[in-house]
């Protein structure tokens, strides 16, 4: 009969004690890497075709927007917005109604931020229509001021006025 040399005996025990240490080695790192790639979710709420109101501090409504899909993260508060459509205007007079791709209203609201192919359109004849076409516009429903340093086109009155930034009073219809 044959009988195994004891450094052969050794040298197996050995060998297999290291691939099983190897083995565990390998699956501990797998499930470390796994658990660092996944990303951690946030709370997140989202709507779908929504409308929101911004009000002042008197209770009437200083803008109504509509949104394919208006998006806010725990993060930061913010509200992201897809496909917009804005009416906004004095309490007064004419409104201004405003499209663009996407927007954003910050957590304390002071500002409306559209960007992607804006359009701002006011006026109640097709004769008195002012129309601003902009990359970038940002609002402050407070103080009814838009502004932008983007190119900036504006029409009125058959005319096309071609600039590089603009400030614009909603309430008393002035552009600068």
């Amino acid at each position: 009969m044959y009988a195994p040399e004891p450094r052969a005996i050794v040298r197996t025990i050995l060998l297999l004690a290291g691939a099983g240490i190897s083995g565990l080695l390998l699956v501990n790192t797998w499930e470390t890497e796994e658990k660092e790639s996944k990303p951690e979710l946030s709370l997140a709420y989202y709507l779908d075709k929504a409308e929101l109101i911004g009000t002042g501090p008197d209770g009437k409504i200083l803008y109504q927007v509509w949104t394919k899909r208006a998006a806010q993260s725990q993060g930061d508060e913010s509200i992201n917005l897809d496909e917009v459509r804005l009416i906004y205007g004095p309490p007064e007079g004419l409104p201004w109604e405003l499209a663009a791709n996407k927007g954003n209203i910050p957590a304390d609201a002071s500002t409306i931020e559209l960007r992607g192919n804006v359009i701002a359109v006011s006026g109640n004849t097709e004769k008195d229509t002012t129309t601003i076409r902009t990359d970038a516009l940002s609002i402050n429903p407070a103080t009814r001021q838009a502004t932008t340093r983007q190119k900036v086109v504006i029409e009125y009155n058959g005319r096309e006025i071609n600039a590089t930034g603009m400030a614009a009073d909603f309430e008393a219809n002035r552009l600068d």
